[in-house]
Parts: structure tokens; sequence; C-alpha cells
């Protein structure tokens, strides 16, 4: 009597959006890591971190997503300091930690500009920001602005704080700090 055993071909899908709220975060997580597990020969290294970060599309979590989506697309980081594995890692961070959020508001509050590790550069402190403010829950657009303002160079600073119509948003801000800063470079 020959027995044999047939390999089973399973199929996994794709998890749902991460709803954003802290309650559901270890069991996402660990949810997209088994699916890329399972899925791990049909997708590149990048394909995942976008998949990934385009499940994060829900309240502060798209901050989370578009800090890194702005991480990835910048080609002065290098690769190592943006892969799946520290995506995974700072998500687990802002998410799981039970005191995430006092933790991101003070390192918020720490970004400067111009010294290290920026110094001075303009596309890196903007994804660290956007990463912090994410990872923060701070809501208050003008809190959120003020942060910004007393972290850029002085002279930044100065140039935004003349606008003749000041940006609504502090995303606004970094846009139109990102401008100024490229027509100085």
């Amino acid at each position: 009597m020959s027995t044999t055993t047939a390999l089973v071909d399973v199929k996994a899908g794709l998890p749902e959006d991460f709803s954003g709220r802290s309650d559901d975060a270890r069991q996402w997580i660990l949810a997209m890591s088994t699916y890329f597990n399972m899925c791990r020969t049909q997708y590149t290294s990048k394909q995942m971190k976008l998949i990934l970060l385009n499940k994060m599309s829900k309240g502060q979590d798209t901050n989370f997503s578009e800090g890194w989506l702005s991480k990835i697309a910048d080609n002065t980081i290098l690769e190592d300091k943006k892969t799946k594995g520290l995506i995974v890692y700072d998500f687990a961070k802002v998410f799981l930690s039970t005191d995430k959020t006092s933790r991101a508001r003070a390192a918020l509050a720490d970004l400067c500009m111009e010294g290290l590790p920026f110094k001075g550069d303009f596309h890196g402190f903007h994804s660290s920001f956007e990463l912090e403010a994410g990872k923060s829950r701070v809501i208050d657009e003008n809190v959120l602005k003020d942060m910004l303002r007393q972290a850029v160079l002085t002279d930044l600073a100065f140039k935004m704080t003349s606008l003749e119509n000041e940006p609504k948003t502090y995303k606004d801000w970094l846009m139109k700090a990102g401008q100024f800063y490229n027509v100085t470079q």
C-alpha cells in the first residue's frame, strides 16, 4: 500500500488596509508579514515596501506612510536606510508602543535641520519631519506648523513667515519650504 502526499497550492489574499487603531496593529502587521512570506517570489523588495505603505491609508497612518514614501523616493538616502524591515520596525514603534505618541512628540520637538543628521539638508529633514509627525498623532495644524518653523534653518523660517498668503497646513508649509530651499541651492 503506497501513500502519496499531494502538495496543495495555497493562495493568500492581500490583507485589508490598516484601520489606524493601535489595538489592530499587531494583528495587521502579522497578517501583512505572513502574506509577504507566502508570496515572497511574487514581489520585489521595492514592491513589498510600496504595497505595505499603500495599505496604510486612513487617518494619521497616511502621515506615517507619506513620510516613508518620501524617504523611499529620496535618492540621497541609501537603500539600506529604507528597507521593508525598517518600515516594519518603525511601524511597531509607532503603533505598538504604549507611550509612542509622547516619544514621537519629543522627537518631533527635537528635530533640527541645522545640526546632525541633516546638516542643513532640507530633503532628509522633510522625510524625518513627516515620519515623526505621523508617529506623534498631533492633529493640530498650528502646533505642527509652529514646530516646523522652529526646526528649519533661520533664513528658511524667515522666508516662510514673510509670505503674504500663509499656507494652511504643515504639509503645505513643508512644500513651500522645500521650494525656498531648492531655489537657494
